[in-house]
């Protein structure tokens, strides 16, 4: 059944929520979302699948235990640009071990996320593989909410690009039940994505 304006989410946001360790449901979700991102960017990187899943399993141990130092603060960085540092770190660590090379000593891996986040280090493959990613996801979870023709209404004029007109006739219904069909599925697409990365932009059209 669709889901009703009154049905959003109110929930906390999940990096809030993962701060408890009593909530397990919320810690699956986390590693349910972002361990196939995290192991996406290790196979780009050139890992094999067995390497990909271990340093998978030692980023999502690293945020397990740093997670509840994270502060929202735009002058650290934020959540996906944390999540990138410890990510790529992991992995450069893991190709270094791979090459012979002895790492260099340095700090406690949550500062050395830290200090990247703060030092802005963009990496843009990995930006743009998270947006996707995250964005992939939230439409996964919203999507059973949503009544089949709500649904088609909303990927013809916001994936496809058709006009709410050509919309209209093809689902054989009137230019404004075809727009607030979109507008119902964009706020809660917004929604879903704000719960899992709590302080990342929503651009959607």
């Amino acid at each position: 059944m669709e889901s009703k304006p009154s049905e959003a989410l109110t929930r906390p946001s999940l990096l809030r929520r993962i701060r408890d360790p009593r909530d397990t449901e919320a810690w699956r979700t986390f590693v349910d979302v972002y361990g196939p991102l995290i192991y996406r960017h290790g196979r780009n990187r050139g890992l094999q699948d067995a390497d990909a899943a271990e340093v998978t399993q030692e980023v999502l141990l690293q945020i397990s235990r740093s997670i509840g130092q994270f502060e929202y603060d735009p002058e650290r960085g934020h959540f996906p640009d944390w999540l990138g540092t410890v990510t790529c770190n992991k992995v450069r660590r893991f190709l270094r071990k791979q090459a012979g090379a002895v790492a260099s000593p340095g700090n406690a891996e949550a500062e050395e996320a830290f200090a990247g986040a703060e030092a802005a280090e963009q990496d843009t493959e990995w930006t743009e593989t998270f947006n996707d990613h995250l964005l992939q996801a939230a439409l996964e979870r919203i999507r059973p909410h949503f009544e089949e023709q709500t649904w088609r209404a909303f990927e013809l004029v916001w994936r496809d690009e058709q006009t709410p007109a050509e919309a209209a006739r093809q689902l054989d219904r009137k230019i404004g039940w075809v727009y607030l069909a979109k507008c119902r599925v964009l706020k809660r697409l917004e929604e879903v994505v704000l719960e899992l990365a709590e302080d990342l932009p929503v651009l959607l059209r």
